[in-house]
């Protein structure tokens, strides 16, 4: 219990290593918690509300997690454009390691930043994570984009007419090439490589998505604000 914040519910998926558990509050606190003990080993103020959940990455260079902020409490406040901020910490210490800013709106009820959970690379794009950012230029659009995860610098930057919401998932083919997977506000579900960012297919799903795209061998299953569930083969 944090006596500073009254802002204590939780919207993100808290994410594990070993004894640790990883979460963010809404009034912008991220900790590590000693499941063992219950008591937190470290904290960090990230500034804002939190509904992206964090995800972490066990490397040779150490245990490193993700997480990124949406634009809320603060625009409340100054009335005006916010930076969404990631971050990559030392999972261990919370120690920072590389912080990428990105100016969005906000909109009363639909908050810009990151609403979705990021795209960790592994194997061939085992060198980038993918984030999707609401309303960097006004309350429908937004950016696809890769971080590099060493430096947090940009490998690709994609300007999207409708902001995604959803968490990008990845799908390996059978050759182990890897593409990416989003849907969007508008309504479409998006394969594109990760690589470049750029989109190879899309298929209307007939009106707004928020839901993830969840994949089982060639199958993509979905839901849309069209009252459906899709299943859609991927060829």
């Amino acid at each position: 219990k944090d006596s500073t914040n009254i802002e204590l519910g939780i919207e993100n998926s808290p994410a594990y290593y070993k004894n640790y558990m990883y979460f963010c509050d809404n009034g912008g606190i991220f900790q590590c918690l000693d499941l063992n003990t219950l008591k937190p080993v470290w904290a960090y103020d990230v500034g804002d509300d939190t509904d992206s959940s964090p995800v972490i990455e066990e490397t040779s260079e150490g245990t490193f997690v993700y997480t990124a902020n949406q634009v809320d409490k603060r625009s409340q406040i100054s009335k005006s454009r916010e930076n969404c901020n990631i971050r990559k910490f030392n999972a261990l210490t919370g120690e920072l390691i590389w912080q990428k800013d990105y100016s969005c709106v906000y909109s009363y009820y639909i908050n810009g930043g990151a609403l979705g959970t990021p795209l960790l690379g592994k194997d061939d794009i085992s060198d980038i994570i993918i984030f999707t950012i609401c309303f960097t230029g006004s309350s429908q659009d937004g950016i696809l984009l890769a971080l590099d995860k060493t430096t947090g610098a940009e490998v690709w930057k994609r300007q999207l007419d409708a902001y995604s919401w959803c968490s990008p998932v990845a799908v390996k083919s059978s050759e182990g090439k890897t593409y990416g997977l989003f849907t969007d506000f508008y309504g479409l579900l998006h394969l594109f490589d990760p690589k470049t960012g750029k989109d190879l297919h899309t298929v209307s799903l007939g009106a707004n998505v928020e839901s993830s795209p969840a994949v089982y061998d060639d199958m993509i299953v979905v839901g849309s604000y069209a009252k459906k569930i899709f299943g859609i083969k991927i060829k």
